[in-house]
């Protein structure tokens, strides 16, 4: 017993002397304070400073940009209904304007040409009366020329008659012939449908025996 406490008062001033000691290391030395955690990773980056108050004001502003958006966006429809309604109203007009142009244009069309078939149709007609009248006037023409000729052909009978009833025989057609071709001349003329003018000579004897055809068209 009186052994062991000795022993047990080595031993409490032992730990006291390891208190004493680690106090007046503490005293001596001050304790390091430890860093922020973020310098022990090296893949971790640390925000600045101020940082979070942008994000906030640009969340903030982001906001009230979608705000004055969706606000414009509203005052922006009804300008947007507007002009397509008025869009809309213009392409109608221009669309009624080219239609009634349309219809206006086919109508005049139509009365045109209308008007040139009836203007065609009454040329026509005239020309088919002026080529009628043209030849009932040849007809007319030939028929009188067909019966001066019988009239002469007559006439030159009568003449024969009274030439062998005084014993006297006429010319044959073969001397008529050369006569014919010996005092007579022939031109073209536009101013008789005939085309035909033939008159005598002036040296001939016959002259003043010839008749006039005119007076072969008397009636009288």
């Amino acid at each position: 017993m009186t052994s062991s406490l000795p022993r047990m008062l080595q031993e409490g001033l032992r730990a006291q002397k390891g208190q004493f000691r680690h106090i007046a290391n503490s005293l001596i030395r001050p304790q390091r304070t430890r860093g922020p955690t973020f310098f022990d990773d090296p893949h971790h980056v640390p925000l600045q400073y101020g940082v979070d108050k942008v994000q906030e004001s640009a969340q903030g502003s982001a906001q009230h940009h979608d705000q004055l958006g969706s606000a414009s966006a509203t005052e922006r429809r009804p300008l947007r209904d507007l002009s397509s309604f008025l869009a809309m109203a213009t392409l109608a007009y221009f669309a009624l304007d080219n239609y009634q142009g349309r219809v206006k244009a086919e109508k005049l069309n139509q009365e045109t040409t209308a008007i040139n078939v009836k203007t065609l149709q009454m040329q026509q007609q005239n020309f088919l009366n002026a080529q009628k009248q043209r030849d009932l006037r040849i007809l007319k023409e030939r028929l009188d020329v067909s019966k001066r000729c019988f009239k002469m052909a007559m006439h030159i009978a009568i003449l024969k008659k009274q030439l062998q009833d005084l014993g006297v025989d006429p010319k044959e057609i073969a001397e008529v012939s050369e006569e014919f071709d010996k005092h007579v001349k022939v031109s073209n003329s536009a101013q008789n449908l005939t085309g035909n003018v033939i008159w005598l000579t002036d040296e001939t004897e016959y002259k003043g025996l010839m008749p006039d055809y005119r007076e072969y068209d008397r009636k009288n």
